[in-house]
Formats: structure tokens, sequence, C-alpha cells
């Protein structure tokens, strides 16, 4: 069995202090909506929550779908490498980059660079995919499961804040799909945005969205994880190759008090039975300022 934790939109607290110039761009929209709002929303102390328990629960694998930080500063980007270290080694914890991430055009080596042990295939998934130049998708391997890291972060205008996979990247997808398919993996799919067109409008979705779950039918997926809209959200695809389960999962680091759910991650548990795949989920959320409770356990997949 091979458990894999999933968090998303850490939105890691407190700002850094912004320079004027660095204000001068979409961050200043960003800057005061923080400033009126959504510092109390998300709070560095339910973030520690989540991570310390999470930790504690000793899964193989934790993925980390996007939005580490929140108005694309320099110093946020560090600050957010140092908190997937703590997290775990880059050896057990995968990251991909959410629209915050790429709030403003920055130079590489300025933002993400930061985090590019966590965004790297490992030795056995390179054997199998051979990452491309564009660095997404890139696949790990572990045993019978598969991990396909896509990027859907893009620079956009103030007050929206739409992702998109590209053509690129989809083709890609569909070559990676296929090799994992041929060798029996179970391969899941990280991504920010929600991945079908009705999870999200034009201003917050994934603007290829049609064309990117076209991908997924005609080449089939497992399991499919993606954050973006801060809820607990779970639909069943139907693929070629059987139904691809599409889970979201609501902020690591939203306050209990808060406008919109509780912080929680997902802890999947997937085993091969002999005659298909197992997966069970189990839902951790903060349940008040000083723990974190078991609030789901459901099986999604049994076959």
């Amino acid at each position: 069995m091979f458990t894999l934790a999933h968090l998303s939109d850490i939105h890691l607290s407190p700002v850094p202090r912004a320079k004027r110039r660095e204000l001068m761009s979409k961050r200043v929209f960003g800057y005061v909506n923080w400033h009126q709002g959504r510092k109390f929303v998300h709070r560095r102390e339910i973030l520690n929550l989540i991570t310390s328990d999470v930790v504690g629960q000793k899964p193989n694998h934790i993925a980390v779908t996007g939005d580490l930080v929140n108005l694309g500063l320099p110093e946020e980007f560090v600050r957010a490498a140092e908190w997937l270290h703590h997290l775990g080694p880059p050896a057990r914890v995968t990251a991909i980059p959410g629209n915050h991430d790429a709030y403003v055009r920055l130079h590489p080596e300025a933002g993400t660079r930061h985090w590019r042990p966590f965004m790297e295939a490992n030795d056995e998934g390179a054997a199998l995919f051979p990452t491309p130049a564009t660095r997404f998708p890139f696949v790990r391997r572990f045993g019978d499961v598969a991990i396909v890291a896509l990027s859907s972060a893009i620079p956009t205008m103030p007050f929206n804040a739409a992702g998109k996979v590209g053509s690129v990247q989809r083709a890609f997808l569909a070559g990676a799909l296929d090799d994992l398919a041929r060798a029996g993996l179970f391969r899941v799919v990280l991504i920010h945005h929600p991945p079908m067109r009705h999870q999200a409008g034009w201003h917050r979705g994934l603007r290829d969205a049609g064309k990117f779950t076209e991908i997924l039918k005609r080449h089939g997926a497992e399991l499919v994880l993606h954050g973006h809209i801060h809820a607990q959200t779970v639909h069943e695809l139907p693929t070629a190759t059987g139904t691809a389960l599409v889970i979201g999962v609501p902020s690591a680091s939203e306050a209990v008090e808060g406008r919109i759910p509780a912080a929680r991650y997902n802890i999947y548990a997937i085993a091969w039975t002999g005659a298909g795949w197992r997966v069970e989920m189990v839902g951790r959320a903060v349940g008040g300022p000083d723990h974190v409770w078991e609030c789901e356990r459901r099986v999604l997949r049994e076959r």
C-alpha cells in the first residue's frame, strides 16, 4: 500500500513588507486585499497545525498543488522553500505552482527556482517519461504509483485568477499517461486549477479545461488532485481506461472561524487488490486552535 498526502493553497503568511517599486503592478491590488481581510483567513498558526499533523502521519509521499505564496514577492519564494523542506525532503515531497506563484512575471531565479528540487522527476519517473525542456509535465514513480505533475500557473490581469495548461503540456501529458498505463501503474495527475469546465468560471477556471478533460478521457488516469477553489470536492470522470477520481482539497491555512471551510488535507491509501485498485481517502481538518481531527474516511474505489 502507498499513502499519498495532498495539501494545497498554502498562502504562506505573514506577507513580507513590500517595497514601493514591487507594488507597481497587479501586486498592489493583492496587497490591499491581503491587509483588508485575507490575512485573517490564511493564518500561519493554522498551517503549522496542519504541517505538524501531516508530518506526524508519516505518509509515503506528500503532494502540494500550488499557491504557496500570495503576491509573488521574491522573499515569499524563499520562505516557501523553507516550509517545503520542513514538510519533508524533495524525495518525499512533490510541489507544483499555482496562480499566486505566477502572480506577476518574475525571473525564475527570483521565484520558483528555490523549489526546483521539489519540482523535478525522480530517476524512476524519468526512465519511464523523460522530462521535456518545458520542465512540465514531469513524472515521479514510487513502486506501482506514478505522479504526473503539471503547471497551470500563468500571469494574468488584475482580478483574474485563471490558469492554462497549453497545447505543449497537453501533448506531453497524453504521451506520459499512455507510457504509464503500459507499465501498469496507478496514475496520479497533479494540477492547481480544477480541471473540469463546470468547476470554476472563466476568470478563475482552467481556460483549456475542455481540451484538458478530453486528454484525460482518451488516455485515462486514476486520480486527479487539484486545489484553487478552496473546497473539498469529489467528481468522477469516465475515461477510456476506467473512472478517474477528480478531487479538490481546501486551503491548508484557512482559519477555523474564516468565511470559508476550515483548513484540511487528505491522505489517500492506494493498493492493488489483484482484481483492481483500491483507494481510500482520509480527510484531516483543523478542529480548533490546537488540534487536527479525522473528519472523513471513505473508500472511493474498490474492485
